[in-house]
């Protein structure tokens, strides 16, 4: 079953710069799921490049919550930008402040993640994806 859709919103791909290796290209667009693979104790940053087609978008923002077991382990809110115009061809990006995965044997293995995105109060999509933290 393919990812999320929205006629106004078209995530490409996420560029994952993980410290100390090649950047990591995670295509989205036509995807049927997400998986990203990131070493422990790892310094990273995530770029996500889209489109905005249909209607002008503002103050879009971006919820990325991260479970364990169920519970939430990690939460983060990005304000994406101000206001975005349609266009086929224009593909805009945003990145991501640097994050830093936990280390450890307890933190390895997989965890369930969700990215929400929003245009003000409104949601336009939620994705499910996969983080694996990985033995470095």
């Amino acid at each position: 079953m393919p990812l999320a859709k929205h006629p106004d919103l078209e995530i490409l791909k996420f560029v994952a710069n993980i410290e100390g290796k090649e950047p990591l290209e995670v295509i989205v667009k036509g995807a049927d799921k997400i998986d990203i693979k990131i070493p422990e104790n790892s310094k990273y940053s995530m770029t996500v490049y889209f489109h905005v087609k249909n209607r002008t978008l503002k103050n879009l923002k971006y919820i990325q919550v991260i479970k364990k077991a169920g519970l939430t382990v990690k939460q983060r809110e990005l304000d994406i930008g101000e206001e975005f115009e349609p266009s086929e061809e224009k593909v805009y990006s945003k990145s991501f402040p640097e994050d830093t995965t936990p280390g450890g044997f307890l933190f390895r293995g997989l965890y369930p993640a969700t990215s929400t995105y929003y245009a003000g109060e409104e949601e336009l999509m939620v994705v499910d994806w996969q983080l694996e933290i990985t033995k470095k």
